[in-house]
Protein backbone atom coordinates (compact mmCIF):
# COMPACT_ATOMS: atom_id res chain seq x y z
CA UNK A 1 0.00 0.00 0.00
CA UNK A 2 2.79 2.41 0.92
CA UNK A 3 4.64 1.61 -2.29
CA UNK A 4 1.52 2.31 -4.33
CA UNK A 5 0.98 5.60 -2.49
CA UNK A 6 4.57 6.67 -3.23
CA UNK A 7 4.07 5.92 -6.91
CA UNK A 8 0.91 8.03 -6.94
CA UNK A 9 2.69 10.95 -5.24
CA UNK A 10 5.56 10.76 -7.71
CA UNK A 11 3.12 10.72 -10.61
CA UNK A 12 1.29 13.76 -9.24
CA UNK A 13 4.55 15.66 -8.74
CA UNK A 14 5.72 14.72 -12.23
CA UNK A 15 2.38 15.85 -13.65
CA UNK A 16 2.58 19.18 -11.85
CA UNK A 17 6.12 19.71 -13.11
CA UNK A 18 5.00 18.83 -16.61
CA UNK A 19 2.01 21.14 -16.67
CA UNK A 20 3.42 23.99 -14.60
CA UNK A 21 7.04 23.85 -15.58
CA UNK A 22 8.56 27.02 -17.00
CA UNK A 23 11.29 27.91 -19.45
CA UNK A 24 13.33 31.06 -18.84
CA UNK A 25 15.89 32.61 -21.17
CA UNK A 26 18.26 35.14 -19.58
CA UNK A 27 19.82 37.48 -22.15
CA UNK A 28 22.65 39.97 -21.81
CA UNK A 29 22.55 42.27 -24.87
CA UNK A 30 25.56 43.55 -26.70
CA UNK A 31 26.79 46.92 -25.44
CA UNK A 32 29.59 49.44 -25.99
CA UNK A 33 30.61 52.56 -24.13
CA UNK A 34 30.59 55.66 -26.31
CA UNK A 35 33.04 58.38 -25.31
CA UNK A 36 32.25 61.79 -26.80
CA UNK A 37 34.25 65.01 -26.76
CA UNK A 38 32.10 67.96 -27.90
CA UNK A 39 30.51 65.83 -30.61
CA UNK A 40 28.16 67.88 -32.82
CA UNK A 41 24.52 66.78 -33.08
CA UNK A 42 21.83 68.54 -35.12
CA UNK A 43 18.17 68.08 -34.18
CA UNK A 44 15.03 69.37 -35.88
CA UNK A 45 11.63 69.88 -34.35
CA UNK A 46 8.81 67.44 -35.03
CA UNK A 47 7.80 66.44 -38.52
CA UNK A 48 10.09 69.08 -40.07
CA UNK A 49 13.04 66.73 -39.50
CA UNK A 50 14.27 65.03 -42.71
CA UNK A 51 14.48 61.24 -42.65
CA UNK A 52 17.56 60.09 -40.74
CA UNK A 53 17.81 63.33 -38.77
CA UNK A 54 17.35 63.42 -35.02
CA UNK A 55 14.02 65.03 -34.09
CA UNK A 56 12.59 66.48 -30.90
CA UNK A 57 9.39 67.95 -29.53
CA UNK A 58 9.36 71.24 -27.64
CA UNK A 59 7.46 71.23 -24.37
CA UNK A 60 6.52 74.70 -23.12
CA UNK A 61 4.85 75.90 -19.95
CA UNK A 62 4.68 78.97 -17.72
CA UNK A 63 5.44 79.27 -14.01
CA UNK A 64 4.65 82.18 -11.69
CA UNK A 65 5.81 83.28 -8.26
CA UNK A 66 5.61 86.44 -6.17
CA UNK A 67 7.15 88.26 -3.22
CA UNK A 68 6.01 91.06 -0.90
CA UNK A 69 8.11 94.27 -0.94
CA UNK A 70 7.73 97.44 1.13
CA UNK A 71 5.96 100.18 -0.87
CA UNK A 72 7.47 103.62 -1.46
CA UNK A 73 5.84 106.20 -3.75
CA UNK A 74 4.40 105.37 -7.14
CA UNK A 75 5.79 104.41 -10.51
CA UNK A 76 4.47 104.60 -14.04
CA UNK A 77 4.00 101.18 -15.60
CA UNK A 78 3.40 100.32 -19.26
CA UNK A 79 3.67 96.65 -20.12
CA UNK A 80 2.38 94.39 -22.84
CA UNK A 81 0.47 91.18 -22.20
CA UNK A 82 1.95 87.93 -23.45
CA UNK A 83 1.11 84.26 -23.55
CA UNK A 84 1.25 81.07 -25.57
CA UNK A 85 -0.80 80.14 -28.61
CA UNK A 86 -0.90 76.95 -30.66
CA UNK A 87 -0.85 77.45 -34.42
CA UNK A 88 -2.52 74.81 -36.63
CA UNK A 89 -1.69 74.18 -40.28
CA UNK A 90 -4.52 72.44 -42.12
CA UNK A 91 -3.51 74.09 -45.38
CA UNK A 92 -0.26 72.48 -46.47
CA UNK A 93 1.62 69.19 -46.12
CA UNK A 94 4.84 71.17 -46.13
CA UNK A 95 5.98 73.32 -43.19
CA UNK A 96 4.94 76.99 -43.17
CA UNK A 97 7.36 79.69 -42.10
CA UNK A 98 6.35 82.99 -40.48
CA UNK A 99 8.65 85.82 -39.49
CA UNK A 100 8.99 87.42 -36.08
CA UNK A 101 6.18 89.97 -35.37
CA UNK A 102 3.64 88.02 -37.46
CA UNK A 103 0.19 89.21 -36.34
CA UNK A 104 -2.51 87.09 -34.67
CA UNK A 105 -5.91 88.70 -34.18
CA UNK A 106 -8.48 87.76 -31.53
CA UNK A 107 -12.25 87.81 -32.17
CA UNK A 108 -12.33 91.14 -30.26
CA UNK A 109 -9.87 92.65 -32.76
CA UNK A 110 -6.89 92.61 -30.36
CA UNK A 111 -3.59 91.98 -32.14
CA UNK A 112 -0.69 89.95 -30.76
CA UNK A 113 2.66 89.44 -32.47
CA UNK A 114 5.00 86.45 -32.62
CA UNK A 115 8.03 86.87 -30.36
CA UNK A 116 10.31 85.03 -32.83
CA UNK A 117 10.39 83.33 -36.22
CA UNK A 118 8.00 80.37 -36.52
CA UNK A 119 7.99 77.08 -38.43
CA UNK A 120 4.61 75.31 -38.39
CA UNK A 121 4.90 71.61 -39.37
CA UNK A 122 2.90 70.43 -42.38
CA UNK A 123 -0.28 68.44 -41.99
CA UNK A 124 -0.26 64.63 -42.16
CA UNK A 125 -3.37 63.38 -43.90
CA UNK A 126 -6.26 65.00 -42.07
CA UNK A 127 -4.17 65.79 -38.99
CA UNK A 128 -3.03 69.44 -38.91
CA UNK A 129 0.59 70.29 -38.17
CA UNK A 130 0.91 72.40 -35.04
CA UNK A 131 3.40 74.30 -32.92
CA UNK A 132 3.12 76.33 -29.72
CA UNK A 133 4.77 79.77 -29.64
CA UNK A 134 4.88 82.91 -27.53
CA UNK A 135 3.05 86.05 -28.62
CA UNK A 136 3.13 89.59 -27.23
CA UNK A 137 0.34 92.18 -27.33
CA UNK A 138 0.64 94.90 -29.94
CA UNK A 139 -0.06 97.59 -27.33
CA UNK A 140 0.39 98.04 -23.59
CA UNK A 141 -2.63 97.83 -21.29
CA UNK A 142 -4.75 95.40 -19.32
CA UNK A 143 -7.33 95.15 -22.14
CA UNK A 144 -5.02 92.55 -23.71
CA UNK A 145 -5.17 90.27 -20.65
CA UNK A 146 -7.77 88.07 -22.29
CA UNK A 147 -8.74 84.52 -21.32
CA UNK A 148 -8.39 81.32 -23.38
CA UNK A 149 -9.41 81.98 -26.97
CA UNK A 150 -10.72 79.35 -29.37
CA UNK A 151 -9.54 81.05 -32.56
CA UNK A 152 -7.00 83.64 -33.63
CA UNK A 153 -6.69 84.55 -37.30
CA UNK A 154 -3.64 85.77 -39.21
CA UNK A 155 -4.50 89.10 -40.91
CA UNK A 156 -1.48 88.78 -43.17
CA UNK A 157 -3.06 85.78 -44.92
CA UNK A 158 -6.30 87.52 -45.96
CA UNK A 159 -5.14 87.78 -49.58
CA UNK A 160 -5.22 83.95 -49.75
CA UNK A 161 -8.72 82.95 -48.65
CA UNK A 162 -7.98 79.21 -48.46
CA UNK A 163 -4.83 79.72 -46.41
CA UNK A 164 -6.51 82.32 -44.19
CA UNK A 165 -9.23 79.80 -43.32
CA UNK A 166 -6.91 76.80 -42.82
CA UNK A 167 -4.12 78.40 -40.76
CA UNK A 168 -5.40 79.52 -37.37
CA UNK A 169 -4.34 79.56 -33.73
CA UNK A 170 -5.85 79.12 -30.29
CA UNK A 171 -4.85 79.68 -26.68
CA UNK A 172 -5.68 77.56 -23.65
CA UNK A 173 -4.43 79.97 -20.97
CA UNK A 174 -4.89 83.63 -20.10
CA UNK A 175 -2.74 86.33 -21.66
CA UNK A 176 -1.03 88.11 -18.78
CA UNK A 177 1.13 91.08 -17.94
CA UNK A 178 -0.65 93.91 -19.72
CA UNK A 179 -0.83 97.17 -17.73
CA UNK A 180 -0.75 100.95 -18.17
CA UNK A 181 -0.87 103.51 -15.38
CA UNK A 182 0.53 104.40 -11.96
CA UNK A 183 1.30 101.63 -9.51
CA UNK A 184 2.86 101.53 -6.03
CA UNK A 185 6.64 101.91 -6.14
CA UNK A 186 9.37 100.25 -4.07
CA UNK A 187 12.50 101.40 -2.25
CA UNK A 188 15.71 101.55 -4.34
CA UNK A 189 17.38 98.13 -4.46
CA UNK A 190 14.45 96.35 -2.82
CA UNK A 191 12.76 95.58 -6.13
CA UNK A 192 15.90 94.16 -7.73
CA UNK A 193 16.59 91.96 -4.70
CA UNK A 194 13.03 90.65 -4.65
CA UNK A 195 13.05 89.94 -8.39
CA UNK A 196 16.33 88.02 -8.08
CA UNK A 197 14.89 85.98 -5.21
CA UNK A 198 11.70 85.11 -7.07
CA UNK A 199 13.51 84.25 -10.30
CA UNK A 200 15.84 81.95 -8.39
CA UNK A 201 12.83 80.06 -7.06
CA UNK A 202 11.31 79.93 -10.54
CA UNK A 203 14.51 78.49 -12.00
CA UNK A 204 14.53 75.72 -9.39
CA UNK A 205 10.86 74.96 -10.13
CA UNK A 206 11.59 74.90 -13.88
CA UNK A 207 14.35 72.31 -13.48
CA UNK A 208 12.14 70.22 -11.23
CA UNK A 209 9.32 70.37 -13.77
CA UNK A 210 11.73 69.52 -16.59
CA UNK A 211 12.86 66.37 -14.81
CA UNK A 212 9.22 65.32 -14.71
CA UNK A 213 9.02 65.54 -18.50
CA UNK A 214 11.44 62.60 -18.89
CA UNK A 215 9.72 59.23 -19.37
CA UNK A 216 10.97 55.67 -19.85
CA UNK A 217 11.26 56.24 -23.59
CA UNK A 218 12.42 59.88 -23.66
CA UNK A 219 15.43 62.02 -22.71
CA UNK A 220 15.35 65.50 -21.19
CA UNK A 221 18.70 67.23 -20.66
CA UNK A 222 18.69 69.94 -18.00
CA UNK A 223 21.39 71.90 -19.84
CA UNK A 224 18.94 72.53 -22.70
CA UNK A 225 16.21 74.16 -20.60
CA UNK A 226 15.56 77.72 -21.83
CA UNK A 227 13.89 80.15 -19.43
CA UNK A 228 12.74 83.69 -20.21
CA UNK A 229 11.40 85.88 -17.42
CA UNK A 230 8.73 88.52 -17.45
CA UNK A 231 7.83 91.01 -14.71
CA UNK A 232 4.06 91.20 -14.26
CA UNK A 233 2.24 94.22 -12.78
CA UNK A 234 2.59 94.58 -9.02
CA UNK A 235 -0.45 94.41 -6.76
CA UNK A 236 -1.15 96.34 -3.57
CA UNK A 237 -0.84 94.52 -0.26
CA UNK A 238 -2.08 95.51 3.17
CA UNK A 239 0.32 97.40 5.41
CA UNK A 240 1.97 99.75 2.90
CA UNK A 241 3.54 97.01 0.82
CA UNK A 242 3.27 95.65 -2.71
CA UNK A 243 3.50 92.17 -4.14
CA UNK A 244 5.70 91.78 -7.20
CA UNK A 245 4.86 89.03 -9.66
CA UNK A 246 7.29 87.24 -11.96
CA UNK A 247 6.57 84.77 -14.75
CA UNK A 248 8.97 82.24 -16.26
CA UNK A 249 8.34 80.90 -19.74
CA UNK A 250 10.04 77.49 -19.92
CA UNK A 251 10.98 75.63 -23.09
CA UNK A 252 12.30 72.06 -22.93
CA UNK A 253 13.29 69.94 -25.94
CA UNK A 254 12.31 66.27 -25.47
CA UNK A 255 14.05 63.51 -27.44
CA UNK A 256 12.97 59.93 -28.08
CA UNK A 257 15.47 57.80 -26.18
CA UNK A 258 16.19 55.26 -28.93
CA UNK A 259 16.52 57.92 -31.66
CA UNK A 260 19.01 59.89 -29.57
CA UNK A 261 20.94 56.69 -28.85
CA UNK A 262 21.11 55.95 -32.59
CA UNK A 263 22.54 59.42 -33.25
CA UNK A 264 25.19 59.00 -30.55
CA UNK A 265 26.08 55.51 -31.80
CA UNK A 266 26.67 56.77 -35.34
CA UNK A 267 28.98 59.49 -34.05
CA UNK A 268 30.93 57.35 -31.57
CA UNK A 269 31.47 54.19 -33.61
CA UNK A 270 32.79 54.24 -37.18
CA UNK A 271 31.53 50.68 -37.62
CA UNK A 272 28.09 51.57 -36.30
CA UNK A 273 25.42 49.14 -37.37
CA UNK A 274 21.84 49.89 -38.35
CA UNK A 275 20.53 47.72 -35.51
CA UNK A 276 18.16 49.31 -33.03
CA UNK A 277 19.87 50.55 -29.86
CA UNK A 278 19.04 52.35 -26.65
CA UNK A 279 21.28 54.34 -24.33
CA UNK A 280 22.09 54.85 -20.65
CA UNK A 281 23.93 58.17 -20.06
CA UNK A 282 26.70 57.97 -17.46
CA UNK A 283 27.35 60.54 -14.74
CA UNK A 284 29.65 62.69 -16.87
CA UNK A 285 27.39 62.76 -19.95
CA UNK A 286 26.14 66.24 -20.86
CA UNK A 287 24.49 67.96 -23.82
CA UNK A 288 24.92 71.68 -24.50
CA UNK A 289 23.08 73.90 -26.99
CA UNK A 290 24.99 76.07 -29.46
CA UNK A 291 21.82 77.40 -31.05
CA UNK A 292 20.49 80.74 -29.72
CA UNK A 293 17.00 80.47 -28.28
CA UNK A 294 15.47 82.60 -31.02
CA UNK A 295 16.80 80.22 -33.70
CA UNK A 296 15.52 77.23 -31.75
CA UNK A 297 12.01 78.56 -32.29
CA UNK A 298 12.59 78.00 -36.01
CA UNK A 299 12.94 74.30 -35.27
CA UNK A 300 16.71 73.69 -35.37
CA UNK A 301 18.96 72.84 -32.42
CA UNK A 302 22.72 72.62 -32.84
CA UNK A 303 24.08 70.60 -29.93
CA UNK A 304 27.36 69.24 -28.63
CA UNK A 305 27.53 66.08 -26.51
CA UNK A 306 30.38 65.13 -24.18
CA UNK A 307 31.09 62.33 -21.75
CA UNK A 308 30.32 58.63 -21.63
CA UNK A 309 27.12 56.82 -22.60
CA UNK A 310 26.43 53.10 -22.62
CA UNK A 311 24.96 52.07 -25.98
CA UNK A 312 22.87 48.91 -25.59
CA UNK A 313 21.67 46.84 -28.54
CA UNK A 314 17.95 46.04 -28.35
CA UNK A 315 16.97 42.37 -28.37
CA UNK A 316 13.82 41.35 -30.21
CA UNK A 317 12.52 39.09 -27.46
CA UNK A 318 9.37 38.13 -29.36
CA UNK A 319 11.37 37.00 -32.39
CA UNK A 320 13.77 35.06 -30.18
CA UNK A 321 10.93 33.25 -28.42
CA UNK A 322 9.33 32.41 -31.77
CA UNK A 323 12.63 31.07 -33.12
CA UNK A 324 13.00 28.77 -30.09
CA UNK A 325 9.46 27.38 -29.87
CA UNK A 326 9.41 23.60 -30.16
CA UNK A 327 13.16 23.37 -30.94
CA UNK A 328 15.47 20.83 -29.36
CA UNK A 329 17.82 22.29 -26.76
CA UNK A 330 20.81 21.14 -28.84
CA UNK A 331 19.89 23.81 -31.42
CA UNK A 332 19.82 26.58 -28.80
CA UNK A 333 23.24 28.12 -29.44
CA UNK A 334 22.88 28.01 -33.23
CA UNK A 335 19.54 29.83 -32.99
CA UNK A 336 20.91 32.46 -30.62
CA UNK A 337 23.86 33.08 -32.96
CA UNK A 338 21.32 34.40 -35.45
CA UNK A 339 20.65 37.35 -33.12
CA UNK A 340 23.70 39.65 -33.38
CA UNK A 341 22.35 41.93 -30.61
CA UNK A 342 22.84 39.14 -28.04
CA UNK A 343 26.16 39.01 -26.19
CA UNK A 344 25.45 36.23 -23.71
CA UNK A 345 22.45 33.97 -23.09
CA UNK A 346 21.43 31.20 -20.72
CA UNK A 347 18.43 28.89 -20.85
CA UNK A 348 16.67 27.03 -18.05
CA UNK A 349 14.11 24.44 -19.20
CA UNK A 350 11.71 23.05 -16.64
CA UNK A 351 10.98 20.26 -15.85
CA UNK A 352 14.62 19.22 -15.97
CA UNK A 353 14.09 16.08 -18.06
CA UNK A 354 12.67 18.00 -21.03
CA UNK A 355 15.11 18.43 -23.90
CA UNK A 356 13.09 20.82 -26.02
CA UNK A 357 11.60 24.26 -25.70
CA UNK A 358 7.83 24.77 -25.30
CA UNK A 359 5.76 24.53 -28.46
CA UNK A 360 4.24 27.97 -27.81
CA UNK A 361 6.42 31.11 -27.77
CA UNK A 362 4.18 32.59 -25.07
CA UNK A 363 5.39 29.84 -22.69
CA UNK A 364 9.00 31.02 -23.03
CA UNK A 365 9.93 33.79 -20.58
CA UNK A 366 12.80 36.01 -21.71
CA UNK A 367 14.58 38.24 -19.19
CA UNK A 368 16.90 40.96 -20.55
CA UNK A 369 19.60 41.99 -18.11
CA UNK A 370 21.03 45.51 -18.30
CA UNK A 371 24.80 45.36 -18.93
CA UNK A 372 27.25 47.42 -16.91
CA UNK A 373 29.26 50.27 -18.37
CA UNK A 374 33.01 49.85 -18.71
CA UNK A 375 35.36 52.51 -17.38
Amino acid sequence: MWAAASVVVLCVVAGLLFFFGSTTITVTPKSRTAVLNSAPITAREGSSAPEGTLSYTMQTFDLEDSEVVAAQGTTRVESKASGSITISNSYSATPLKFIKTTRFESPQGLVYRAASDIVVPGKKGNTPGSVTVTVVADQAGDAYNIGPTAKFTLPGLKSNAAMYAAVTAKSTATMQGGAAGNQPGTAPGALEAAVALVRGRLEAKAHEAAAGQAKDDTFVFSELIAITYESLPATTEAGDSVRIHEKAHVRIPVFLKDAFAQAVSKIAFTDSETASVTMEPQEDFAVQALTPSDTAEAGVLNLVASGRALIIWKVDTAALATALEGKDSSAFQAIVNGFPSVLEVHARISPFWKSSFPAQATDIKIVVETPSATK
